[in-house]
């Protein structure tokens, strides 16, 4: 079991990531007024779908909550769909991280290719990738967030000493371009997504009980947003609208920014195990899901007047209140982690570019994980033990329905300023 402290760690981590160095570029978009107010939209609507995440836990055997079993008792027909959007969107983003470290570090050791880092990733991202428990990647979580912070006073120090000159224009109140602040909002989901790993970090906390939780939480979130408003307002307005889309390129060459790229290598390193851990849970519940049904299919049970029982689980089909746990055996877990990493690695040397691809997964991926799921869980779950539904019950009941309609529109508005910005 993992303390409070480690859990916060863990959870903190997954969610300030590489998102963070795009906030900037989605601030060209927004402006400072309208920049501030949509990073503290997406910090709360993303801090209430943790909190929907934890309160439904308790509807699931103690330590073994997770999208799969909470789908189970929701909506058992859709179950394997939601894993698969889970699994696509981590794999992507891990996919990414080996794509930004064969970018970047030929840039801070001259004379070397991407082929060689991405290769020499291995020896660390493998080892970490094979951990069974998030508890495990506290020290490596440690590591990440300590580049992270440093990026932070790289990004936020070039501010306030003002030593590079401003080429691009700056909008304080309008937002320059409407098409291009819903199409970056993505970013803003994707930079706040820690909700795939949400459910890891319940099951290895000692204190599950929902304050605690909540505290985790609440610190969390108010850490990424100072961080994120930080960041984001700083390379802003040291650059305005000409930032790059990964703010650290846009400074001059120079140690510090040489030790910059270094440590954004460092944060996705030790970032592609937090991601590819939720990714590997989903494939073996979609692996499950499929073994079953075809032993189910293969050898139909007869019942007493022979005919023939059907598919679907009679707990399920009966709204049963009991989860599926699914099992991790030894091999199956050894099989399903080499298999990915071994996907991810041949595509990483292959894909030179990921950039719309990874918006499209935040547009897509993220606001499922933090909004739609989420808050479909919390309006099927909540208050369902109760005889007699409360005012307050009611109320959390609609705003976790109400989280999924924002995600639902999050997703068709964001998706298609993406599609009309880039086609």
């Amino acid at each position: 079991m993992s303390s409070t402290t480690s859990s916060g760690i863990s959870l903190t981590k997954t969610i300030i990531g590489a998102g963070m160095l795009s906030i900037p570029y989605a601030f060209a978009t927004d402006g400072v007024l309208c920049g501030v107010w949509l990073i503290l939209a997406a910090a709360i609507t993303s801090g209430f779908g943790l909190f929907l995440q934890a309160y439904v836990s308790r509807y699931v055997p103690r330590g073994h909550a997770s999208f799969f079993s909470v789908c189970s008792i929701t909506y058992p027909s859709l179950s394997v769909v939601f894993d698969m959007a889970i699994a696509v969107q981590c794999f992507g983003c891990s996919l990414s991280y080996l794509v930004l470290i064969g970018d970047l570090m030929p840039t801070v050791v001259a004379n070397t290719t991407r082929t060689f880092w991405i290769g020499i990733s291995a020896l660390v991202i493998v080892p970490l990738s094979f951990l069974r428990n998030l508890d495990s990647l506290k020290f490596s979580s440690v590591i990440g967030l300590l580049a992270i912070f440093y990026l932070a006073v790289v990004v936020i120090g070039h501010f306030l000493v003002g030593d590079i000159p401003r080429e691009g224009t700056v909008s304080w109140v309008v937002p320059p371009s409407v098409t291009g602040m819903f199409s970056t909002f993505s970013i803003l989901v994707f930079a706040y997504t820690g909700h795939q790993n949400m459910f890891s970090i319940i099951n290895e906390a000692s204190d599950k009980s929902l304050p605690a939780l909540s505290q985790l939480i609440n610190l969390a979130i108010m850490l990424s947003t100072v961080l994120f408003v930080g960041v984001g307002l700083s390379g802003y307005l040291t650059f305005g609208d000409s930032v790059n889309g990964n703010v650290i390129l846009s400074y001059p060459p120079g140690t510090i920014t040489t030790i910059a790229r270094a440590a954004i290598v460092v944060m996705v390193t030790f970032s592609f195990p937090l991601m590819f851990h939720p990714a590997r849970i989903s494939v073996n519940n979609i692996y499950y899901w499929l073994t079953t049904r075809s032993q189910q299919t293969a050898a139909p049970a007869e019942t007493e007047a022979g005919e023939t029982q059907p598919l679907v689980d009679d707990e399920h089909a009966s709204g049963s209140k009991e989860a599926v746990v699914v099992p991790f055996p030894a091999v199956p877990y050894v099989v399903i982690t080499s298999l990915l990493l071994a996907a991810a690695y041949a595509l990483a040397l292959s894909i030179t570019s990921f950039a719309l691809v990874l918006a499209v997964v935040g547009a897509t991926g993220s606001t499922a994980i933090s909004f739609i799921l989420p808050g479909l869980f919390g309006y099927k779950l909540i208050g369902s033990e109760l005889p007699v539904e409360t005012y307050a019950i009611s109320s959390l009941r609609n705003a976790a329905l109400g989280l999924s309609v924002w995600g639902g529109l999050v997703m068709v508005v964001c998706l298609g300023a993406i599609i009309a910005g880039n086609y």
